[in-house]
């Protein structure tokens, strides 16, 4: 499950790279248990692209509740920016909003 977290995350050590486009792969494993049932798992790449210098900047593998949260958070936050940007008046200063998959911190 995916709850939305308020965390502090030091971004400042991180230098924002532009990217203009991106490619998505899906790698899938499938395999018989003894039994005989097919159990399955898949990764999702995201590979975020320079296109001026035609060249990978960012490769991220995520897993299929990541890539939920990725979705889930995008769409909310390009919903809320069409309404900014539709609105005449002066922008509100954004809010940060992060996600975790709790799963992942035991």
């Amino acid at each position: 499950m995916v709850d939305e977290q308020k965390q502090s995350i030091n971004f400042f050590d991180t230098k924002p790279i532009f990217a203009d486009d991106v490619a998505l792969a899906i790698r899938m494993k499938a395999a018989k248990d003894a039994k005989g049932k097919i159990e399955k798992e898949c990764q999702i790449e995201l590979i975020f692209v320079d296109g001026m210098k035609h060249q990978a900047i960012g490769e991220f593998i995520i897993s299929k509740n990541t890539a939920k949260a990725l979705v889930k958070i995008l769409s909310e936050n390009i919903v809320n920016l069409e309404k900014q940007l539709a609105d005449p008046s002066m922008p509100k200063q954004p809010e940060i909003k992060t996600t975790a998959d709790t799963n992942m911190f035991r």
